[in-house]
C-alpha cells in the first residue's frame, strides 16, 4: 500500500528579487564581555551587540541600591567601537523573588509585584542616551529562565517593564518577548502576549536554532525546520487526514494578530569546535542560509547571532564565531564563520556592504551557485544581481523545496501542502541539515499503518555570565 503525505517546511508564491526594501542589520550576543566579545563583533563588520543586563547583578541585595559598574564599562566600550546595544533586562535578584518554587536559584523566579518596573526605569534613565533598545527578559517560556506562566510574565514583567521603558524614554524601543522555539508552547505564548500586549512591544523578537531542510529528509518532515518555526508550521497529511500538525510559526501568529511591527531574531546559530573543519563548514553554511533567507523577507529586519565567542574554560559551549585566547594578537582565534560573516557584512549592500550580489559570499538567487564566476547570471564580480529566486529553490519537485502559495498536489501523490506567500525558501544540499518541505513517501507497510516519529532535539542552554 502506498501512502502519500506532504510535510510543509516552507513556501514561496512569487519570483522575488534579492534586494530588500530596507537595510538589514546583524550582530552578536556578547553576554557581559567588555573586550573580546565587542572586538569580535566589530571585526565581523556587524553593528549590534546583545548584552545581559542582569537585574540580579545591578540591584543585587536591596531594592533601590544599584551597582551599574560592569554595565557602564561594557556599554561605554561598545559605543566607543561604534556598536549598537540591545540590553536584555532580566533575571530576578533574591530580594525580589516571590519564592524559588522549582529550585535552582532565584534568577528565574517570578518577581514580586511592583519590583521590576522601578529597576527598568533606573536602567533606562541611566543609559537612554547610549542604549535605545531594551529586550524585556529572555526566553520566558523556558522554566530555566522563568518559572511563571504566560500571564505572570505579562503582569509582572512585560507590561510593567515596557511601560517603564516608554515612560523613561519615549523614543526608546521595547523588544520582546524573545521566545525560545523549544517544545510546542511558544506559539501559544506569543498568541497570548500579542492578544494582551501587542501595543507594548515595538519590535517582536524570537529565537530559532532548528535545522534547514534538505532533499534528504529530516527537518520539516520528522522534526520542525527553521522555516516551520519562522513562517510556516509543519503539517503532514495523507489525503484528508492530518497525521501531524505542529505549532504555528512566528509569522503565522503575527499575521493572525495583524501585527506588522519589525521582527528580529535575537538568537540563532550553530555549534562548531575550533579546528574541526567539517563542523566549521557546517556552521558557515548555517549562517549563510540564515542570511540568504533573511534577504528574502522584508519583515525580518535584524539577526543577532548566538554568539560572539567561546571560552576555553567552558568547552561545552561552542556556538561562538571566535575562541577567546589571550595569547593571540587580537585576544581571540577566529573560526571560519567569523571570516565569512565579515565578508558578507562588508560586501552585501543590504547589510551596509559596498560590493554586489555577485561578490558577497551568498547564493542570492537560491540556485545553488554563489557569486561570480560560479553563478552564470553574473558577468563579473561587479554585476549587481545574481538573478531572481526561483519558486522551488533549485530543488526538484517533492525533494523538500517550497510549495506554491496555495494548496497543491505533489507530482507523485494526492497529498496536499499549504504554502506561505511571504516565505520563499531554498533548501540547500547541506549534509548537516535535515530535509523537509513538500515530499512524497515511499512504500508504507502493507498493513496500511504509518508511523511518523517526531521529536525536537533542541535543549535550553544555561546562559553564563562572561566578563572577558
Amino acid at each position: 500500500m502506498r501512502l502519500p503525505f506532504c510535510a510543509v517546511a516552507c513556501a514561496a508564491s512569487l519570483l522575488l528579487s534579492t534586494a530588500p526594501a530596507e537595510a538589514k542589520e546583524l550582530g552578536f550576543n556578547v553576554h557581559q564581555s567588555p573586550d573580546v566579545g565587542l572586538d569580535a563583533t566589530k571585526d565581523a563588520n556587524v553593528k549590534w551587540v546583545r548584552i545581559d543586563l542582569n537585574w540580579f547583578d545591578a540591584e543585587p541585595t536591596t531594592q533601590g541600591q544599584y551597582d551599574f559598574t560592569r554595565f557602564d564599562t561594557l556599554i561605554d566600550n561598545a559605543i566607543a567601537k561604534g556598536l549598537n546595544v540591545l540590553a536584555v533586562v532580566a533575571y530576578t535578584p533574591a530580594w525580589a523573588s516571590e519564592g524559588d518554587a522549582k529550585g535552582g536559584g532565584t534568577q528565574n523566579d517570578i518577581p514580586k509585584t511592583g519590583t521590576f518596573s522601578p529597576f527598568v526605569t533606573a536602567v533606562v534613565n541611566r543609559y537612554k542616551t547610549k542604549v535605545t533598545h531594551y529586550e524585556i527578559w529572555n526566553e520566558p517560556n523556558l522554566g530555566e529562565f522563568f518559572e511563571g506562566t504566560t500571564q505572570e510574565y505579562l503582569d509582572r514583567i512585560l507590561v510593567p517593564g515596557a511601560d517603564a521603558v516608554h515612560a523613561a524614554c519615549a523614543t526608546c524601543k521595547v523588544v520582546g518577548p524573545a521566545l525560545a522555539t523549544v517544545g510546542t508552547a511558544y506559539a501559544t505564548w506569543l498568541d497570548t502576549i500579542l492578544t494582551q500586549a501587542a501595543a507594548k512591544i515595538d519590535i517582536v523578537s524570537g529565537h530559532i536554532y532548528a535545522d534547514f531542510p534538505t532533499p534528504n529528509g529530516g527537518a520539516g518532515l520528522t522534526s520542525d525546520s527553521y522555516f516551520n518555526k519562522l513562517d510556516k508550521h509543519r503539517l503532514i497529511q495523507s489525503g484528508n487526514i492530518t497525521i501531524y500538525e505542529g505549532p504555528l510559526s512566528f509569522k503565522e501568529v503575527l499575521d493572525k494578530h495583524a501585527v506588522t511591527k519589525p521582527f528580529w531574531i535575537t538568537e540563532t546559530g550553530k555549534t562548531a569546535h575550533l579546528g574541526n573543519a567539517a563542523e566549521e563548514d557546517v556552521q558557515v553554511t548555517y549562517y549563510r542560509r540564515v542570511l540568504e533567507e533573511m534577504l528574502q523577507r522584508p519583515w525580518w529586519e535584524t539577526t543577532i547571532f548566538y554568539e560572539a565567542f567561546d571560552e576555553p574554560a567552558t568547552p561545552q559551549y561552542i556556538n561562538g564565531a571566535v575562541v577567546h585566547d589571550d595569547t593571540a594578537a587580537k585576544k581571540y582565534v577566529p573560526k571560519k564563520v567569523h571570516t565569512f560573516l565579515a565578508k558578507v557584512a562588508s560586501s552585501q549592500p543590504a547589510f551596509g556592504g559596498t560590493k554586489t550580489d555577485c561578490d558577497d559570499g551568498l547564493d542570492n538567487d537560491l540556485d545553488g551557485q554563489i557569486d561570480f564566476p560560479s553563478d552564470t547570471q553574473c558577468t563579473s564580480a561587479g554585476s549587481p544581481s545574481e538573478g531572481l529566486a526561483s519558486l522551488d529553490g533549485g530543488l526538484p519537485p517533492d525533494a523538500g523545496g517550497p510549495s506554491s502559495s496555495s494548496s497543491s498536489s505533489s507530482s507523485s501523490s494526492s497529498g496536499s501542502s499549504s504554502g506561505d506567500p511571504s516565505a520563499p525558501s531554498s533548501p540547500a544540499s547541506d549534509a548537516s541539515d535535515d530535509g523537509g518541505g513538500c515530499a512524497t513517501s515511499g512504500e508504507a507497510p502493507s498493513s496500511g499503518i504509518f508511523v511518523l516519529g517526531s521529536a525536537l532535539a533542541l535543549a535550553a542552554v544555561r546562559r553564563r555570565r562572561r566578563s572577558h
